[in-house]
């Protein structure tokens, strides 16, 4: 190993410049991210990063990385050692880790990642999601994948590090904060980027990050009930939207119980061919469903699984509305304790919702939600009666309305989202997308109708067999759902 000297200790601040590429966030491809500006400074500009890297690699070897700030939007070179070799990968530790942690820690840290990595990582996540190479190829003639741990606290992957331009390292690489709660299953994760991103270029972020989650899962690291790290942000904050992404753990919380739902509804092999389906985002996803067989709209699917989550109960309807392999326990919705109630200023995001339990339900209840501007009113009411579980749902052009009737309905739950009428695709999805205020009525069928009380929604325009306009009166088909 060379000596570490006073040399290296302000190399991280060599050679400062930002391309188009440098805007990027913790595990986002950053060519998927706008530019967010360019930074320039007037460095000593070195040679490329991988003309210092030898033609045989051997424990303790130096060389120096590309590597992205981005707190301050700004490419440096990482001075690193390597530190363990294995079947599949190269792990690198930076210069300033090993200072910190000490050689010896640091060395048994770098065996311990090229073990899991090898034995875990790269066999599961390659079953899930393919090889590495995909369509662009291997850049640097060398099957494994190298991991760069580092002092930086983001954890990313580079798809510009697999192409001959500026700023590229040449290789297959995914880069590692050495603080990570969880470093092997961070690399899960990046490395599941890095091979999506060898086969899709331009997916929407909840694809991306639901997938990357679930690699974490696939590959055996996480936690009881299945649950990564992130779940219980979403299940407290279920308003999140879906497919909006702000980079925040309910988000990656949110994708991840997406796609876990996903799986069990529609099989493993359903994802591993996602990855190499050509449309993007929730249209890619409808197509995908819609090739395989499956005759289901995205906000059919959304509307299903926010349901799922909310009461979790899969021994009816074919277990649409609950998870088999995990209990997800939300404890984000507003208690109703009588009725009618009347809320004429409830947000909703894009792909987001409201959950309302019913404390105090009647056997024959309305619901009715008025229209997000601009945009299409879902409605999902669950309810326990003596016969079981039943779920009943509407989407509406103009407002959704539900009429339920059962026999001893001891629980009830409402739930209120807003919907597209057509499934986006591959648009700009960073932020936490368009918010709309809607109205949502409660109230024991017979004691008023929305025409009478005022409430404005107006005539509704349903999507869907689950309302029909007769006569001007709204006959509501209630879909009752037996244990199979």
């Amino acid at each position: 190993m060379r000596e570490r000297g006073f040399e290296m200790k302000n190399s991280k601040w060599a050679t400062l410049c930002v391309g188009l590429f440098v805007a990027g966030l913790v595990t986002m491809c950053p060519i998927r991210v706008e530019p967010r500006g360019f930074i320039l400074e007037t460095m000593p500009t070195a040679g490329e990063p991988g003309a210092q890297a030898p033609e045989a690699h051997d424990v303790g070897d130096y060389r120096w990385f590309w590597a992205v700030d981005y707190d301050e939007d700004v490419y440096y070179q990482a001075d690193a050692y390597l530190l363990a070799i294995g079947e599949y990968c190269y792990v690198y530790f930076e210069d300033l880790v090993i200072s910190i942690l000490g050689e010896e820690e640091a060395s048994e840290r770098a065996e311990f990642y090229r073990d899991e990595f090898d034995s875990s990582i790269y066999p599961r996540v390659t079953a899930l999601a393919g090889n590495p190479n995909g369509t662009l190829g291997d850049i640097d003639g060398d099957p494994r994948v190298y991991i760069l741990i580092l002092e930086n606290r983001w954890d990313y992957y580079r798809q510009t590090n697999e192409v001959d331009m500026e700023h590229s390292n040449m290789c297959e690489m995914v880069y590692i904060c050495y603080r990570a709660a969880n470093v092997p299953s961070t690399i899960a994760h990046e490395f599941d980027h890095l091979v999506w991103f060898n086969h899709e270029f331009d997916e929407m972020h909840f694809i991306l990050e639901g997938a990357a989650e679930y690699a974490t899962y696939f590959a055996g690291y996480s936690g009881p009930d299945n649950k990564t790290s992130r779940v219980d942000y979403f299940l407290n904050d279920i308003h999140d939207s879906l497919i909006y992404f702000e980079v925040e753990a309910q988000d990656y919380g949110a994708c991840y119980l997406f796609t876990f739902y996903l799986v069990e509804q529609y099989g493993i092999q359903f994802l591993r061919d996602l990855v190499q389906h050509e449309e993007d985002g929730a249209a890619g996803l409808e197509s995908a469903l819609e090739g395989a067989g499956h005759n289901i709209s995205f906000n059919q699917l959304y509307l299903d699984w926010i349901t799922a989550l909310t009461i979790d109960e899969p021994g009816f309807a074919g277990d649409r509305y609950g998870l088999r392999d995990m209990e997800p326990s939300i404890s984000d919705y507003t208690t109703v304790p009588s009725l009618p109630y009347q809320n004429d200023a409830v947000s909703l995001y894009r792909y987001g919702s409201r959950v309302f339990r019913v404390v105090s339900p009647r056997d024959r209840i309305t619901v009715e939600m008025s229209q997000p501007n601009g945009g299409v009113a879902g409605l999902s009411v669950a309810y326990r009666d003596f016969s079981g579980w039943h779920v009943s749902q509407e989407q509406g052009l103009s407002g959704a309305a539900l009429n339920i009737t059962g026999e001893g309905i001891d629980v009830a739950w409402v739930i209120a989202s807003y919907l597209l009428e057509e499934a986006p695709a591959g648009e700009t999805d960073f932020g936490s997308g368009p918010e709309k205020t809607v109205e949502i009525v409660i109230r024991e069928t017979g004691s008023g109708s929305n025409t009478q009380t005022g409430t404005g929604f107006g005539p509704l325009v349903p999507l869907g067999a689950a309302a029909a306009v007769a006569g001007g009166a709204i006959a509501v088909l209630i879909m009752a759902f037996r244990k199979r």
